[in-house]
């Protein structure tokens, strides 16, 4: 037991604070920020406060390419943890004894004893007659008394000591009380300092603006499960218009719809989709009218902002909309883009509306042509409806990019559709987008492309596969980390697409950051596994240019698996083998040659045959894949795999056929 006058704080004492701590309702689903707290923690007890890349690899499981300029999952957990420590104290834990901060700067942990602090601040109120005279402290046989600061406290005792501790003793003569005093005095002031950053840390939050939002998908009670439509498309009409909003991040739908029916906490999915805010709530369709309750939840602090429900009949569905969009912004203290309420406000054909609605659903399920039809159903009801048009122009051009059935005709359909949509509603970021989509993919217009793309991100900031065609224009225009810089503000608006994943990886790969490249294409892996032939040609290629061929081939190998069978594949795994990558080349020619013939197998071949050195072949090959539609030719200006022939006099050539000719300088 303490002697009188002590008061001790060891180990045992700070381990069950932490037990505590995870255990309480703040913390008990945030398995990342209990296992953060206790490393910190007993690091910090063996006075080793641990560094980023330590955590990254101890806590949470990150590999030795762990870079913290590209990666910044320490950062953001660390941030979150401290959010939470400091919600706890302010709740569940404000009679705690001990008091656990992770002060910015680092990753050591600090520990206050608020009892030490209560009896330095009693030592300083005595007055000093009260003490005992100087000649009694000749007579005292206690040690010399000792006071190791909270924020210092030590893991390993000194020699002799059963337990780490904070020690306050009674002085027995003036002047040791006056070091004593001098030394408590500190301490309150600390113990000040701390609780004037914790006020200013609550009311920093409690007025930090909201940057982020995420809307959830709305919950179909409409009684009957061929509703869901209906409630997914009424979700992704409002993440649309948010996405007017300058100034706020909102997240796309592809990254929310994978919240639907899970049954984790609004808290766990803000932080996973890294926003300050999360618009839920539900959608109710009987007859002609239709009823949407919404709620906006700050996430940070679980705070309801605002709730309300709103009805109205299916021809002012828009308005419906508009009342909500512009609440949620006013709540948000944002601000839509200018003209932008006018524009979403009127009369829809309920049919058309219902139309639209499908033709989004079938498009984010990948059933294109369905999507195709219903669109073209919404505009044939109403030729009016610009959001329909720019709809049917995004379907098409995905149908032609591989995702269904494409017509010849559908190059001219799709422009006319985006055309249409900006002539019906000229601040229509999703017009502009889908016009500089189909502009690139289908009329290699670059100089339109770029044009309209900048202004359909102007008009729609949160729209993220603007971004990303946007970055595919400034690929094509030899500006490679420009396009990565668009690719990650697209990956943060979508993350946990597998299409921004994947295309970052390839956006990196062309900026000729291999190891960043592979860890994007492993993470669209993680999203959507199925889908390895999509992620494949960049995996290859990054291992490629790494200088890592085993893995290369291994990756090449199974991608061609998905369409070859096992025993055609033996002759490369055996030149590979043999010969090594060279004589892998030339097993591959031989076996796409002997495939049905597109495009990109010409294409394809011919990058076979740079890697051959064969350069006459190469060109030959490459234009002929060119001249039959193949996408690789956008990536000429900027493709690492092709600077072996990028200063041979042709190649300005192969630059012409792809329309880059004069649009782009070589790297």
């Amino acid at each position: 037991m303490a002697e009188d006058g002590e008061l001790f704080v060891d180990a045992d004492a700070v381990r069950n604070e932490v037990g505590r701590i995870v255990s309480s309702k703040i913390f008990s689903a945030a398995k990342r920020s209990q296992m953060f707290l206790r490393f910190v923690v007993e690091r910090s007890l063996a006075n080793s406060a641990p560094k980023e890349f330590e955590i990254a690899l101890e806590v949470f499981d990150r590999g030795a390419s762990y870079d913290p300029e590209i990666d910044a999952t320490v950062r953001v957990e660390a941030s979150r943890l401290r959010s939470r420590l400091r919600e706890y104290y302010d709740t569940a834990g404000t009679e705690d004894p001990i008091f656990i901060d992770i002060p910015k700067g680092g990753y050591g942990a600090r520990f206050v004893s608020r009892r030490a602090v209560a009896a330095s601040h009693a030592a300083i109120e005595d007055p000093p007659q009260s003490r005992p005279a100087m000649s009694d402290a000749a007579d005292s046989q206690e040690p010399n008394a000792q006071f190791v600061p909270s924020d210092a406290l030590s893991a390993s005792p000194p020699s002799g000591h059963a337990a780490q501790r904070i020690r306050l003793s009674s002085m027995k003569d003036s002047a040791r009380w006056r070091v004593g005093a001098v030394i408590a005095a500190t301490a309150i002031a600390g113990m000040l300092v701390l609780i004037v950053f914790w006020i200013a840390r609550s009311k920093q939050r409690t007025a930090s603006p909201i940057r982020s939002l995420a809307v959830l998908p709305l919950q179909n009670l409409s009684g009957s499960a061929q509703e869901e439509y209906f409630a997914d498309g009424m979700t992704d009409a409002l993440i649309t218009e948010l996405a007017h909003t300058p100034n706020l991040r909102v997240v796309s739908r592809t990254s929310v719809m994978r919240e639907k029916g899970n049954q984790k906490s609004l808290r766990q999915i803000a932080s996973e989709l890294d926003v300050d805010v999360v618009v839920e709530g539900s959608v109710v369709r009987s007859g002609d009218r239709i009823r949407i309750t919404c709620q906006l939840i700050d996430a940070r602090d679980d705070r309801h902002l605002w709730a309300q429900s709103y009805e109205e009949q299916m021809t002012d569905v828009l308005t419906l909309q508009d009342k909500i969009v512009r609440e949620i912004t006013f709540q948000t203290q944002a601000a839509l883009a200018p003209n932008r309420e006018r524009i979403a406000s009127g009369r829809v054909n309920p049919a058309a509306y219902d139309a639209y609605l499908r033709g989004l659903y079938f498009l984010n399920q990948r059933d294109i042509d369905k999507s195709v039809g219903y669109l073209e159903r919404a505009v044939a009801l109403d030729s009016s409806y610009a959001a329909a048009y720019a709809g049917l122009a995004e379907a098409l051009t995905t149908r032609g990019l591989g995702g269904g059935t494409a017509r010849l005709d559908e190059q001219s359909h799709a422009l006319a559709a985006a055309k249409r949509a900006i002539e019906l509603d000229p601040e229509s970021g999703e017009a502009y987008a889908a016009l500089g989509l189909v502009e690139i993919n289908y009329g290699k217009d670059w100089d339109a492309a770029g044009r309209d793309l900048e202004k359909g991100i102007a008009l729609s900031p949160s729209n993220a596969m603007a971004e990303m065609q946007y970055s595919i224009y400034l690929d094509a225009m030899a500006r490679p980390e420009d396009a990565v810089s668009h690719m990650r503000r697209a990956l943060q608006l979508d993350p946990r697409s597998f299409l921004m994943n994947r295309h970052l990886g390839a956006a990196l790969y062309f900026a000729r950051h291999y190891d960043d490249a592979l860890l994007y294409l492993r993470r669209a892996l993680e999203i959507e596994p199925t889908r390895f032939g999509y992620a494949e040609p960049w995996i290859t290629r990054s291992y490629e240019m790494a200088h890592r061929m085993g893995d290369a081939e291994h990756a090449d190998l199974q991608e061609l698996s998905l369409s070859i069978s096992d025993e055609k594949l033996v002759p490369l795994r055996r030149a590979y083998q043999s010969g090594g990558w060279k004589a892998y080349q030339r097993s591959r020619i031989g076996l796409i040659r002997r495939l049905p013939e597109n495009g990109c197998d010409l294409y394809e071949i011919g990058e076979s045959y740079i890697r051959l050195g064969d350069r006459d072949r190469a060109f030959s090959m490459l234009a002929r894949g060119i001249k039959a539609g193949c996408f690789w030719a956008d990536s000429l200006p900027v493709d690492p795999l092709l600077d072996d022939i990028r200063n041979d006099p042709r190649f300005p050539a192969l630059l012409q056929m792809a329309h880059l000719g004069s649009k782009a300088s070589t790297m």
